[in-house]
C-alpha cells in the first residue's frame, strides 16, 4: 500500500522523499432533485407528450404532426410554443409524400393505427386511414403486423427526407401479439431506423391508467397489452452526441421555477 509519500527521491536533495499532495475532489454540480423528466409515465398522451417536446425541441421549432387529428398530443403544450405544421388524412396530406422542401423541418411525430385487421372492423375508427395507405385490404401485399411495420417504415424515410440534420423524429407504436407470436413493435422499429440515418435517443413507456378492454378468449397465451411507446430519434450520422436543448435551464437551488415544463410561458 503507497502512503503519502512516494518512494521516489527529489533531484536535488536524494534523501529528502517528495510530498504528494492529494488532489481535492470536485464538488458535483447540479442539484439532487426528482422534479425531473421520466422515462415512464402512468396516464395519458397528453401527459407525457409535453415532457418529451421539452427535452428534444426547442420552443419555436418547426414541428410536423403528420397525424394530428383531434390534436390531442398537444392540448397540454402551451399555443404558440412552436410552428406546428397540423396535418392529416382530413387535410389531404399524405404522411408518405410530405409536402415540404428537404431539410426544413426540426421535428416530425407520427403516430398511425398500429394494430392491423385487414376486411375486419376491431379498430374501425381507423378504417379511413388504414384504407388510404392501402395496408388494410384483403388483397394487400402485406398484412397484418408487416402491413403495420411497411407504413413505419415508409413513413420514416419521408421523415428523414425532410428533417434538418440532427432534428428529431418523434414515433408512438405499441407492440402486439399477432397469430400468436409476440411482435415487438418498439424493438423492430429502433433496429430499422438506425439503418436509415437515425440515432436512437429515448424511449418513453406510457401506461394506461385503466384495464385494457379484451375480446372473449379460451386460454390466455400472452400477457395483455396496457403500455405503449414514444421512441425519440434523431437525424445524425451518429458522431456527434446529444448534450441536450442549449437554452434548456440549468437545474439550481435558486431556480427551482426554471424545473417547470416551458417556464417562459407559464410564468
Amino acid at each position: 500500500m503507497h502512503s503519502v509519500f512516494d518512494a521516489k527521491l527529489s533531484v536535488e536533495n536524494p534523501l529528502e522523499p517528495i510530498l504528494k499532495v492529494k488532489e481535492k475532489r470536485k464538488a458535483a454540480n447540479g442539484i439532487a432533485t426528482n422534479e425531473l423528466v421520466h422515462s415512464a409515465c402512468v396516464g395519458n398522451n397528453d401527459d407525457l407528450f409535453p415532457q418529451i417536446l421539452s427535452l428534444y425541441v426547442a420552443e419555436g421549432s418547426t414541428v410536423a404532426d403528420v397525424t394530428y387529428g383531434k390534436g390531442v398530443f398537444w392540448r397540454k403544450v402551451p399555443k404558440g410554443a412552436y410552428n406546428l405544421l397540423a396535418t392529416d388524412l382530413k387535410s389531404k396530406v399524405n404522411a408518405l409524400a410530405l409536402p415540404y422542401e428537404p431539410e426544413t423541418i426540426d421535428c416530425v411525430v407520427f403516430d398511425p393505427p398500429y394494430m392491423h385487421t385487414p376486411g375486419g372492423s376491431a379498430h374501425k375508427d381507423h378504417q379511413n386511414y388504414e384504407d388510404y395507405y392501402q395496408n388494410n385490404a384483403i388483397n394487400s401485399t402485406k398484412k397484418y403486423h408487416d402491413a403495420v411495420l411497411d407504413l413505419y417504415f415508409r413513413q420514416a424515410k419521408e421523415a428523414h427526407r425532410v428533417l434538418r440534420n440532427e432534428g428529431f423524429y418523434i414515433v408512438k407504436c405499441g407492440d402486439e401479439v399477432c397469430a400468436n407470436q409476440q411482435r415487438l413493435t418498439h424493438v423492430e422499429l429502433i433496429n430499422e431506423l438506425n439503418t436509415y440515418g437515425f440515432v436512437t435517443e429515448d424511449l418513453f413507456v406510457l401506461m394506461r391508467n385503466n384495464r385494457p378492454g379484451v375480446s372473449r378468449v379460451l386460454i390466455q397465451a400472452h400477457a395483455r397489452k396496457n403500455h405503449s411507446f414514444f421512441i425519440v430519434f434523431r437525424k445524425s450520422n451518429g458522431k456527434v452526441r446529444w448534450k441536450g436543448l442549449p437554452n434548456r435551464p440549468h437545474l439550481t437551488r435558486e431556480t427551482r421555477a426554471e424545473l417547470l415544463l416551458f417556464p417562459e410561458k407559464t410564468r
